[in-house]
């Protein structure tokens, strides 16, 4: 699977799924907090923006996670 197509993958799951164990782990991890941000859309940008600057490892990881 590709870089960009797992990155959206892990987007998907976070914003439609905040409240779960992975979706807090990825956030934490990346020092986001779902509550700072006025709708799961804004999450979804920031979060992509943070996941487009990280190492393939960091990606495989959270790709992981969601899966």
């Amino acid at each position: 699977m590709k870089r960009v197509d797992k990155i959206y993958e892990i987007v998907d799951f976070v914003t439609h799924y905040p409240e779960c164990t992975a979706s807090r782990a990825i956030l934490r991890r990346f020092y986001l907090n779902n509550y700072t941000y006025e709708s799961s859309q804004e999450l979804g940008i920031i979060l992509h923006k943070k996941l487009n600057k990280e190492k393939r490892d960091e990606i495989e990881f959270c790709f992981y996670l969601v899966k």
